[in-house]
């Protein structure tokens, strides 16, 4: 199993909190109410961890048609 460095996770971290103030203004135009710091930050953990786990696939499945198969 491939190890995952630090600074990828930071990223990640990094992602999370500059997608609030966005993902917190997209909910407010859509339910016309002020929405909690928390449910903003909440959506866009999940966008940044389906964002993280699309590219987990990619690039698993790029790996997977790089290596020749056993015989």
């Amino acid at each position: 199993m491939n190890q995952t460095s630090a600074v990828t996770t930071g990223g990640i971290a990094i992602s999370t909190a500059t997608l609030m103030p966005a993902v917190e203004w997209i909910l407010s135009l859509m339910f016309h109410v002020p929405v909690p710091p928390s449910v903003s930050s909440l959506v866009a953990g999940v966008v940044v961890a389906g964002v993280h786990a699309g590219i987990n696939a990619v690039k698993a499945r790029t790996e997977a048609k790089a290596t020749p198969a056993a015989q």
